[in-house]
């Protein structure tokens, strides 16, 4: 592996630099003991936002544990720490996206490790809002950091379909296009084509142009980094900084991933209105047509 030069991680882990981001780093996890090499692994996903780490066997105690070095890790309790191609989450594809940034508190940081897959089967797109924003034309910059942006759940998620007008009993947060990032303060697109409704004060067909012309650059191939997955593998990635996708997987067993969250509050603490038995959510869930 090629070397990379980290004030903290150079003499502790053999990285090799993936396209066109990330890090691929050749390190037993379950070693990951020591305070200096703790602080080195979390200097270094700061920096490179997405480490792929290769051959790894963590129960998941031992993934929290690895996790934990970052920040702190959300709890077993309401979510999925095991998804599956046919199981709790589906088969079907997901377009680009970044957990909960619908709500106040998105998810800080995710992380899968390849319990039993069919090697390089299937995979995981990642895109980069920090790139992105950085390959942006001055004067298209200079647009969007004027405007913010409302994003949503999407009952819709192999495509983009969200309204532009979203009934006001689901969860939706507005905020700045371009942020910065709450741990490095870098500046971030914070925008996608799963869950951002719209940019406010632009009329639908100016705020869907805008919109479409953006996702040229965020999901540019020169800005996409492709995982295919082998068992063994763990990617750990900055759910801020990046987006992510996945293929149809219809057909694509076994496929069982181990799932641990870098976040403060879970899906049901930030959006109760799913955990309360609303009937106008459950109509939505289900497909329904329902006035709003």
């Amino acid at each position: 592996m090629s070397d990379l030069s980290y004030p903290r991680a150079e003499s502790r882990f053999a990285l090799k630099r993936l396209e066109p981001f990330g890090v691929e780093v050749d390190f037993d996890l379950r070693g990951l003991q020591d305070p200096a090499d703790r602080a080195a692994f979390r200097d270094l996903f700061w920096r490179e936002k997405l480490l792929v780490f290769r051959g790894q066997a963590l129960s998941e105690d031992e993934q929290v544990n690895v996790l934990s070095a970052i920040g702190d890790v959300l709890g077993a309790k309401g979510e999925y720490r095991e998804i599956s191609s046919d199981g709790n989450l589906g088969a079907g594809p997901l377009c680009y996206h970044s957990d909960l940034s619908f709500t106040p508190e998105p998810f800080k940081v995710l992380s899968l490790q390849a319990l039993e897959v069919v090697d390089d089967q299937t995979w995981t797109r990642f895109a980069s809002s920090l790139h992105a924003l950085q390959r942006l034309p001055a004067d298209l910059r200079r647009r969007v950091e004027a405007l913010d942006a409302l994003a949503g759940i999407s009952i819709v998620q192999s495509h983009r379909d969200i309204a532009y007008e979203l009934p006001a009993y689901l969860p939706q947060e507005s905020r700045p296009a371009v942020i910065a990032h709450p741990e490095t303060g870098e500046a971030l697109l914070y925008v996608s084509e799963m869950q951002t409704a719209r940019f406010e004060g632009l009329e639908p067909t100016q705020s869907d142009a805008l919109l479409q012309e953006l996702f040229t650059y965020l999901y540019a191939p020169e800005n996409v980094h492709q995982h295919d997955w082998r068992n063994g593998d763990l990617v750990i990635w900055d759910n801020i900084a990046l987006q992510h996708s996945r293929p149809d997987l219809t057909g694509c067993t076994p496929r069982r991933l181990q799932r641990v969250a870098v976040a403060d509050k879970s899906f049901f603490d930030l959006c109760p209105q799913f955990n309360l038995g609303d009937p106008r959510v459950r109509a939505w869930a289900s497909g329904e047509k329902l006035a709003v």
